[in-house]
């Protein structure tokens, strides 16, 4: 069997180190297996960053019980450890199993390599197991971050299966687990055959506290300083909202443009309406586009002829057009929600910025502005101004059971960082008010929002 051996050594190192490391393993009647002893040039995780030297090694022995027997010394330091190994392959459902190896790597492509390591570091854990045998060919696999071995997934992840070979198969993925506090959990490997559960395979690691705070807590409750680079997390989803035709074709959002329609042209709009409900897109521009007329207000035909763009998705065309028609229809808050989501589908989010706040200094009690301003506020690093803006938005918004679980996180973030939205007794008054609202809404992420508000509960500044 082959053995990987992993060490950390020491915790504070920037640079690369010369260090002699020697080993010797031993069988359970104390005979010597195998010994080694040489110097070489140890590296940390990344140059520049202070963590622990890393050191690897192999090691080929039969199956049994040994002891491993480490030392290093590295300058003045010297370090010793003893460990015991159990030699073995598991087996469930007709085939063989490695060991779950878990580590926090750097990149978080593709990785067909273990990584090995307790401490992740750099927001993302992996996880690497390999299966052996004729019938790995219908095992799933899944991995879940717990607490411990009984409770419920914090967060979980299906495992692609790679080809390695006949009868080998690797299950290795990257999980992001930024949004954990810091602390120990365990890698939960779930190998699965016909829907049944047949093996559960489990490692520990931790996840290490931030090493450099933005700022300190007092500084980053002053408006002054506070948004000077505290990013908050977004989902990819919600960053990009999808334009939704249904409701830009309700009677109710239709009404105040029909109304600004020459009544020679009604006819022909409300045709390029019926087509773009159908999902003619092509039928819907010509017939919008015949109602624009330099001589009547063509605020409508305009807007309505971006809606056909933006649900074909040319959201580049459906900006320019929208903006258009903002020309003479500043006093339609739809042009300004539609305008900023095209925006933000096309990454332009200084401007849908922008656009969002000049509608919400107009329409201020207006919900459809509040939260997509607040995630914008997020990505350009305003984090006080992004967590106040969604705190408006669930005044008005009792409903919004993912918004409840974003505030729980970004309080919760923000915290992390050694900073507070308000202070700390209003922060956690309102941590454990979205926090409850979202169990009442039977939120999918119950488990990892107790984490979050477990370490505002126990923090200590």
């Amino acid at each position: 069997m082959q053995i990987l051996i992993h060490a950390d050594v020491g915790s504070d190192y920037s640079s690369s180190k010369v260090a002699s490391v020697a080993y010797m393993i031993g069988d359970q009647n104390g005979k010597l297996v195998d010994n080694r002893a040489f110097d070489m040039r140890l590296l940390p995780i990344m140059s520049g960053v202070p963590s622990a030297l890393q050191y690897s090694a192999g090691a080929s022995l039969p199956p049994g019980d040994y002891t491993l027997k480490l030392a290093v010394v590295e300058g003045g330091r010297v370090g010793s450890i003893e460990h015991t190994i159990h030699a073995t392959l598991g087996q469930a459902s007709g085939m063989t199993l490695s060991e779950l190896m878990v580590g926090g790597p750097i990149e978080v492509g593709e990785l067909l390599q273990p990584t090995i390591g307790y401490q992740v570091t750099f927001g993302a854990v992996h996880g690497y197991v390999e299966a052996y045998g004729a019938k790995t060919d219908g095992i799933t696999v899944e991995y879940e971050v717990a607490k411990d071995a009984e409770s419920p997934a914090l967060l979980d992840v299906d495992v692609p299966p790679h080809a390695a070979g006949e009868g080998r198969m690797i299950f290795s993925k990257v999980m992001p687990v930024h949004q954990l506090p810091p602390g120990r959990y365990l890698l939960r490997a779930v190998f699965s055959e016909g829907g049944r559960s047949v093996k559960t395979l489990m490692r520990a690691f931790e996840i290490a506290p931030p090493k450099v705070l933005m700022t300190s807590a007092d500084g980053l409750t002053s408006s002054s300083t506070f948004d000077t680079g505290l990013f908050l997390p977004i989902d990819e989803g919600a960053i990009h909202p999808a334009f939704q035709r249904e409701t830009a074709t309700h009677p109710e959002t239709l009404e105040p443009f029909i109304a600004r329609v020459d009544d020679s042209a009604k006819t022909t709009f409300r045709q390029g309406v019926s087509f773009l409900t159908a999902g003619d897109f092509t039928k819907a521009e010509a017939s919008f586009k015949q109602v624009i007329n330099p001589d009547t207000d063509s605020t409508a035909p305009l807007a309505y002829l971006a809606a056909s763009f933006a649900a074909s998705g040319h959201d580049i065309e459906a900006a320019s057009a929208w903006q258009t028609a903002l020309v003479d229809g500043t006093d339609l808050p739809q042009i300004y929600e539609w305008l900023g989501g095209a925006l933000m589908r096309n990454h332009a989010y200084g401007e849908a910025r922008a656009i969002l706040e000049e509608a919400a200094e107009k329409w201020p009690a207006d919900t459809r502005f509040t939260k997509p301003l607040a995630m914008l506020h997020a990505t350009f690093g305003s984090g006080r101004e992004a967590m106040r803006t969604l705190e408006r938005y669930l005044e008005e918004r009792r409903d919004d059971r993912d918004a409840y679980y974003m505030a729980v996180q970004w309080i919760y973030l923000v915290h992390a960082a050694g900073a507070y939205v308000h202070n700390r007794a209003d922060d956690l008054k309102l941590a454990h008010s979205y926090a409850a609202a979202y169990e009442r809404a039977a939120g999918p992420q119950i488990p990892l929002v107790k984490q979050w508000i477990d370490f505002l509960d126990n923090e200590k500044r």
